[in-house]
């Protein structure tokens, strides 16, 4: 019954934070008190693949997480790695047989030895594989400070498969949530440029669309593709959309005024006035191979 109070809370929630506080409470309280999620957006436009920064949450001290992301260690970390690219679950152990066997690179053991810094020695690992598509996820958990692994293996033959349950719920709950707010904003007039784009629509029908010129809609593409640190349109509207800020359902509900002739905005409509602008959660996005 309590896992079934779990996914309630869970599923009823309305922001990534609160899904967050109820899960790393829970952890917390079946002796797992730090806990690290990281989910990374797997893009595919037309370019070939792209990474989005996607979303890390951490119970961790904030000095360790401050030391890694300074030494640029985050994707260093091989339980940080592994959780990305498996399904299931797994001990520290292994990163210790591979760094016995001479099998992980300078920066991994770097990553391994800030952690160990602050205490944590021991630990496991949780990969969500393809759960949710496009995206690669998974956490990392330990117990308190200075455990050791036989010890925190105990606990986890204990909880091992509740934590893995709660995990996946809390991984399927965020995904369908806005991130937190980041640096980049789009206006509602760059949100509604994208949402004509991605239905269809020419420059010159969202001109008539949204009462501006065809310059004004120009604009807007540029200052939007800017924001989301996208090359072209189609992969800003492909960014946009994966974080949910834009909606396909909202631009093919918009119709073209009739008679109305696209280089005669209407007062006050020139520039977006009149709306507010709205902070989304995009994460800065990386065109590379991987």
């Amino acid at each position: 019954m309590e896992l079934l109070k779990d996914i309630e809370i869970i599923l009823a929630a309305r922001s990534t934070a609160a899904v967050w506080q109820h899960y790393f409470a829970r952890l917390a309280s079946l002796g797992f008190p730090n806990v690290s999620y990281r989910a990374v957006r797997i893009l595919e436009p037309p370019c070939g693949r792209m990474l989005d920064d996607g979303v890390l949450l951490s119970s961790y001290s904030p000095y360790l997480m401050q030391e890694l992301a300074s030494l640029d260690l985050f994707e260093s970390a091989p339980m940080h790695r592994w959780i990305i690219q498996n399904r299931g679950s797994e001990s520290w152990d292994w990163m210790q047989r591979c760094r016995l066997a001479g099998r992980l690179s300078p920066r991994e053991e770097r990553a391994m030895d800030v952690f160990a810094r602050y205490g944590h020695v021991a630990g496991y690992a949780v990969g969500m594989g393809d759960d949710v598509e496009r995206i690669r996820a998974g956490v990392i958990v330990s117990g308190t400070i200075g455990m050791r692994q036989d010890r925190l293996d105990a606990l986890w033959a204990q909880h091992g498969r509740l934590v893995g349950a709660l995990s996946g719920v809390m991984h399927l709950r965020i995904s369908t949530l806005p991130h937190a707010e980041r640096e980049c904003v789009l206006t509602l007039r760059q949100r509604e440029v994208l949402e004509c784009i991605s239905a269809g629509h020419t420059t010159q029908e969202i001109a008539q669309i949204l009462e501006v010129t065809p310059a004004t809609v120009e604009k807007h593409l540029r200052l939007a593709r800017r924001a989301l640190g996208a090359k072209t349109t189609a992969q800003a509207i492909l960014l946009a959309a994966s974080s949910k800020q834009i909606s396909g359902s909202a631009a093919e509900s918009r119709k073209i005024p009739e008679n109305r002739p696209f280089d005669l905005p209407s007062p006050g409509t020139e520039n977006g006035h009149g709306h507010g602008i709205r902070r989304v959660a995009v994460a800065p996005a990386v065109c590379r191979a991987i």
